[in-house]
C-alpha cells in the first residue's frame, strides 16, 4: 500500500516534528499539510495518515478510515454484563488476544482485571492502536489504566506463540476477521483492508493448545463451521451475528 504522512490543518513545530518521526519509523514520506485537501493528498499519494494532536486518523483511498476509539468497549464495560467475561470468568487470568484489531475485546478483558498480551500483525493498525490504548483519555481512571496495562506486540500470531512456553498463558483468545461481512459493525469498515485475514490454521491451533494452560477461546460468524473443525463447544447466542466457542485445554486431544 502506497502512503503518507501528513498534520492536521492545525499544526505547530512540536506536531510536524512527530509527523515527520512517524513518518521516518515506517519509511515513507513525509508530506507538509500546506492546507490542502486530503482527497488532493490521497489523489497524489494515496493513503494518508495525519496526525493531529490527540490521535492518528488514517484516511484510505475509497473513503474508508482506520482509527482508535474504544467507544464499543466502553458499551459494554458500562453494562457490566458480557459473555467473553463469563466465559473467561472473574478470576484473575493471563490472556494473550492472539488477534488483537482494533483491541475492544483486549480492553474489556484488561478493565475487568485480566493481564492481557495483544499481537496484531498489521504495522500499522499495531501503531494505530497501541498510541490509543496509551493516550486515549475515555474520563474513566479505570480504564484507562487497563489500557495502559495491555502489551502489544507486533508480531504473526503463529510467530508469537512459538516463542512461549507452555501453558505460559492462562487464555489465548481468537477473534480472526468473519468469513462473512456483518455490515452493522461500521466501526471495522476501517480496518477490514488493513487486516490479516488469514483463517487459523492447524499450526496455530496447535501452538494455542500448548500455550494455553486453561482454555482457548474464539470469537466466529455464527454460520462458520470452524467451530466444529477445530472441535470447540459453540455457544449459541440467540439473534446475535457471531458466537463464541470454547475449547478446554485441559481435556482436549493433545
Amino acid at each position: 500500500m502506497k502512503w503518507i504522512v501528513t498534520t492536521s490543518l492545525g499544526m505547530d513545530e512540536q506536531l510536524v516534528a512527530r509527523a515527520k518521526t512517524i513518518a521516518t519509523s515506517f519509511g515513507v514520506p513525509y508530506i507538509e499539510r500546506k492546507k490542502q485537501a486530503v482527497k488532493r493528498l490521497q489523489e497524489q499519494y494515496g493513503t494518508v495518515l495525519v496526525v493531529y494532536q490527540d490521535r492518528l486518523l488514517l484516511e484510505q483511498v475509497g473513503g474508508k478510515r482506520l482509527f482508535f476509539h474504544p467507544d464499543t468497549a466502553l458499551l459494554r464495560i458500562k453494562s457490566q454484563h458480557d459473555p467473553l467475561l463469563e466465559l473467561i470468568g472473574s478470576t484473575p487470568k493471563r490472556i494473550c488476544d492472539a488477534t488483537m484489531g482494533l483491541a475492544s475485546d483486549s480492553i474489556v478483558m484488561a478493565s475487568a482485571g485480566h493481564q492481557v498480551t495483544a499481537i496484531e500483525s498489521t504495522s500499522l493498525i499495531a501503531f494505530i492502536v497501541s498510541q490509543g490504548l496509551q493516550n486515549w483519555d475515555t474520563g474513566m481512571e479505570q480504564v484507562n489504566t487497563a489500557m495502559r496495562s495491555i502489551q502489544v506486540v507486533e508480531m504473526d500470531s503463529l510467530t508469537f506463540l512459538r516463542q512461549q512456553a507452555s501453558h505460559s498463558f492462562d487464555i489465548v483468545y481468537f477473534d480472526p476477521m468473519f468469513s462473512e461481512d456483518i455490515v452493522e459493525s461500521q466501526n471495522l469498515a476501517g480496518i477490514e483492508n488493513l487486516a490479516n485475514p488469514a483463517r487459523l490454521t492447524k499450526d496455530l491451533f496447535v501452538e494455542a493448545k500448548r500455550v494455553a494452560k486453561e482454555k482457548i477461546i474464539l470469537k466466529a460468524h455464527f454460520r462458520d463451521p470452524i467451530f466444529e473443525e477445530l472441535g470447540f463447544t459453540r455457544l449459541v447466542r440467540p439473534n446475535q451475528k457471531f458466537h463464541y466457542g470454547i475449547l478446554e485445554v485441559a481435556t482436549s486431544i493433545k
